[in-house]
Parts: C-alpha cells; structure tokens; sequence
C-alpha cells in the first residue's frame, strides 16, 4: 500500500484596494508652534490634492507578510491658537508605510486568529500658514509699549535719585555733556531690556509657540530696539529738564520751554515706539508661514482575526499596539468590518478604522489620530 502523499504548501496572494476616508483630529506643532486640527473625511476630499492606498498579503503555511502604504495629501484649517491670528490654514502630506509579519494561531472551520510583529513607517509633511488678526496684534502691541513705558519710566525715576542731581550740579547753566548721559540712557537701557523674555514669551503664546520662535525675532528686531533706545533717551532728557526746572527758579521760563520741548520729543517716540512694534508684529506673522517635515519608524505587536457567520458573510478585525517609546511614545491601531465574499477570490470589505499616533520630537509634535469609514476590495490570487 503506498504511503500518502503530502499536499504540497501553497503560497496564497492578496492584493487589497482600501478606500479609507480618512479624518484627522489632534494636535500638529512646528518648530514650537502648534495648533489643533480637526477635520472629516467630507472637509479633507474639498482640498485633497491627492490621496492613495494599497495592501498586498502573502502567505505560505502558517506565516503570513503583509505589505501596505498611505498617501494622503490635503489642505486642511487649524484652530487659532492665540489672539495674534485670525486664521490658521495646513497643507499636510502624509504617508504611512507598514511591513507585518504574521503568524496563525488559531484555525477552524468559522475563522482564524494571528499574532502580528511588525514596522509602521510615518513620514509628515506639512507648513502652517498664518492670518494676522489686526485686533490682537493691536492689544498686543499695547500691551508691549505699555510694559517698556512702564520699566523705563521706573528705571529712570531710580536713575533720577541716583545719578542725574549730580549731573544737574555740574552744568545748571548749559545742556548737560552728552557723554554722561549715554551713561544714563545705556544704565537705564539695561533695566529695560530685562522685559525682552517675558515680552518674547507673551507674543509666543499669541500665536501658539510654546518655545522661543516668531516672539523672539519680533523683540529682538533692531528697528524695535533703536525705538526703544529713542524713547529712554526721550525719557531721561524729559526727566532731565524737569529735575533742572525744578532746581533752577531763575529760569523757569526758559526751563518751561525746554522741558515742553522735551516732552513734544517724548510723545513723538512714544508713538514711533507703540507703531513701530505694531509693524513687527505684523511684518513677522504675515510672513512667516512655518514648515517642517519629520520621519520615523515604530515597531508594532498585535492580533486580527476573521470569523464566518455563513459561507459568504464574515467578520473581520485587527488591533495593534507600538511606538513603545522608540519613536513615538504610543500608537494604536484598530480596524473592524463586515465582509462579504462577491466571489470565490474576491471579498468586500465595510468597515472603520482608527490610527493614533503621539509623537513628539521637541521641535515636531504630531498628536494626532487619523480615522474614518472603510471601504476595501480584496482579490485572491
């Protein structure tokens, strides 16, 4: 009697075609500027500039390699993050590359259930793109002018008590030598500039930058600081003549004219301040769309299984887990549909699937979970 005869392994292929129409909901930041994304499916596909999607499983015996990519590319509208901007508007490109290794553990006549192991590839692209909302810049504008008048005018009252008596001692009857009082102003103009960090911080947060970014450029702009180096020397020169009117009761009259003429310069760097730091703001923000891109590989584990509730109608489902803190600190996959088969090779899939990914790289941040209905055609070969 002769022995029988093995069937031989057979290698199985399927090729997929999702249609996943996918939303995007979370947190995207860029070189510390962030802003809150959410948008369906429906707001995605009115500015999709393109989007692509393909799976290709094979499978011998008990081990299985899947094989699929994303490719997502679309304009969509972000959350304002501070009271400096009307508007914020994001051109993402998205591509989400996965390689799976598979193992069946569980088989019978209704279904299976396998283990995966496997790489999840992200790679994101995107630039923010920024609306000056002229209001908020305004406020903040006067809030900035106000804090610089606030800080010099406390400095040069300290520099009043300290320093300009003696000045006033040494030159009653003529103008005060300029070289003492660059002294004075450059005393003074170093008080002042300890406003630069909280100034910085606070047109930040106007625009959502949770580190130095935009606020930096804008208080460090040198037509910012040589106004503000005109107003102290206003202020100490303001300062000046009513210190020597008041000592000097011989020439009032002349003493008033200086100090009204004083105090005319005064007022005209106050405003030359207050305008000057409106424009930078503005400048600063209305050009400074922000762009970065970012890759990264996360190692993923998980589950999928099917099960059969008659010949031609199923169940499918999947769930991983990964990130692990090699790239991201956590990503979740979860996939469920309801399948039917058309024909011998070929299946529809109905369905939702759920993508979370929370990476955060310092300058980068992406919280975000991509999700949305699921549509999938699958053909076995």
């Amino acid at each position: 009697m002769l022995a029988d005869i093995p069937e031989p392994s057979r290698t199985d292929y399927t090729f997929a075609i999702p249609g996943w129409m996918t939303g995007i909901d979370g947190t995207l930041g860029i070189q510390g500027l962030s802003t809150d994304v959410s948008a369906g499916f429906d707001e995605i596909v009115k500015d999709l500039d393109m989007i692509a999607a393909g799976s290709l499983e094979v499978r011998r015996d008990k081990w299985g390699i899947i094989l699929e990519g994303l490719y997502l590319k679309a304009s969509v509208g972000g959350s304002t993050p501070g009271p400096l901007l009307s508007d914020v508007s994001l051109s993402v490109e998205q591509v989400i590359a996965e390689a799976t290794l598979t193992y069946r553990l569980l088989e019978g006549e209704r279904g299976w259930l396998e283990a995966l192991a496997g790489a999840r590839y992200i790679y994101l692209g995107a630039d923010i793109n920024l609306s000056v909302d002229s209001a908020g810049v305004r406020m903040a504008s006067e809030e900035l002018t106000e804090a610089i008048f606030d800080r010099t005018s406390e400095a040069v009252r300290d520099e009043a008590d300290d320093r300009l008596p003696g000045l006033i001692e040494e030159d009653m009857g003529g103008d005060i030598r300029p070289d003492a009082i660059s002294k004075v102003v450059g005393r003074v103009s170093r008080r002042v500039a300890e406003i630069d960090g909280a100034a910085r911080d606070r047109l930040d947060q106007g625009i959502g930058s949770s580190g130095p970014g935009i606020g930096a450029d804008i208080v460090g702009s040198g037509a910012i600081r040589n106004r503000v180096r005109d107003y102290i020397e206003a202020k100490v020169e303001a300062e000046l003549e009513a210190r020597r009117a008041a000592a000097s009761a011989e020439v009032a009259a002349a003493r008033a004219r200086a100090r009204s003429k004083a105090d005319r310069r005064l007022a005209k760097a106050e405003d030359r301040l207050a305008k000057t730091i409106e424009k930078e703001i503005t400048d600063k923000i209305s050009d400074a769309p922000v762009s970065g891109s970012r890759d990264w590989v996360d190692p993923f584990v998980g589950f999928r299984g099917r099960y059969n509730f008659t010949d031609r109608l199923y169940v499918a489902g999947r769930a991983d887990a990964g990130g692990f803190g090699v790239s991201s600190d956590l990503t979740l996959n979860l996939y469920g549909a309801l399948g039917v088969e058309l024909t011998e090779r070929t299946d529809l899939e109905l369905g939702y699937r759920y993508l979370a990914v929370d990476y955060d790289s310092g300058v980068f941040v992406y919280d975000v979970d991509t999700k949305g209905p699921y549509v999938g055609l699958r053909i076995e070969f």
